[in-house]
């Protein structure tokens, strides 16, 4: 009986990029930057659509349903950390980078450019879905392993004052296999101090630099899990696309004068802000996130021990094409 216990703690998730979309990638743990470090446990979510029969057999009851498409998505969390190392280079990368690459941005590695003079990889939203990777998750319950290829999905990066940053990830694929599989602890994981934005990070709107508790900034990719008949798996989905991309969040600034942050004004105006939040001060452990367009688009308040607060909802648009927002790991 004791062998048949499973632990909640006990998890992993694997994540490796596809040279090929929905070929499996085999994710390993004893490879380095393959297992995510978690910050609690994954939510899996498996879900079939059935085809309800009824009628036909002067039953008030229903008879078997018919199956259809299987659908499949986990969502965790995980810190924003960058390497071990004091540099990146074209090998050394980013530990989320693939899973960044997944929730439709494009990678960059620079030594050195116009935007900054030591080596950084830069995320910024891909132009197509030609561009769009994708990667093979693994997903292990201390033992139960559920594995999907063709992940894409969406990132919710989340800066509070008092924390490290963290990165929120709701991916959906294509349902591959379900398995048990006994693992070892992974090898590799990354063990640089996640930057945390008190201490160590900024924010600008426009030429404001407001107070902010928290800062929340979702791709808000939309995703269509395209079902076909020649679906290459019994999951009957081919391919799990991103159609189109809002990307946006809120923030909950403390309220102050105009002048030191003019809320109102800017939401009547409707004038697009560009927005900076920094976080971390050690070469290859720092975050840049910058908007072009950071429009506000809904405001309230709300009370926070007495002190009051606005709450703040925004969208990120274009200001050229593909400019909605850059991720900078240096």
């Amino acid at each position: 009986m004791a062998n048949d216990v499973f632990l909640t703690r006990r998890t992993l998730v694997l994540a490796k990029i596809e040279s090929t979309y929905g070929v499996d990638a085999a994710p390993s743990h004893t490879t380095s930057y393959n297992a995510i470090r978690l910050q609690s446990p994954p939510n899996i979510d498996l879900k079939e659509d059935l085809i309800e029969t009824v009628g036909g057999n002067l039953s008030r009851g229903r008879g078997r349903p018919i199956p259809a498409i299987k659908r499949s998505g986990v969502t965790f969390r995980t810190y924003v950390q960058g390497i071990d190392t004091t540099s990146y280079s074209a090998s050394v990368k980013p530990p989320l980078g693939d899973l960044f690459r997944a929730c439709g941005m494009y990678e960059t590695f620079s030594a050195s450019n116009s935007v900054l003079s030591t080596p950084h990889y830069e995320y910024a939203p891909s132009a197509d879905v030609g561009s769009d990777a994708s990667v093979t998750l693994y997903v292990n319950l201390d033992g139960k392993e559920h594995r999907m290829v063709g992940c894409r999905g969406n990132v919710n990066l989340i800066w509070a004052a008092d924390a490290p940053v963290i990165a929120e990830f709701n991916m959906r694929g294509i349902l591959s296999a379900e398995n048990e599989t006994t693992r070892a602890a992974p090898t590799g994981l990354p063990t640089a101090t996640p930057p945390q934005w008190i201490g160590s990070g900024t924010i600008i709107v426009g030429s404001y630099s407001p107070n902010v508790n928290n800062f929340n900034f979702n791709t808000n990719n939309q995703i269509y899990e395209e079902p076909a008949s020649v679906a290459g798996s019994a999951s009957g989905i081919v391919c799990v696309l991103i159609t189109e991309r809002n990307p946006g969040g809120s923030l909950d600034p403390e309220v102050m004068l105009a002048g030191s942050y003019d809320v109102f004004g800017s939401w009547r105006a409707t004038s697009g802000a560009v927005v900076q939040l920094n976080a971390g001060l050690t070469q290859g452990n720092k975050i840049t996130l910058t908007m072009s367009n950071f429009v506000l688009k809904t405001t309230d308040y709300k009370d926070q021990s007495g002190l009051s607060l606005y709450s703040l909802g925004y969208e990120a648009y274009e200001r050229n094409t593909d400019d909605n927002f850059i991720l900078i790991m240096s």
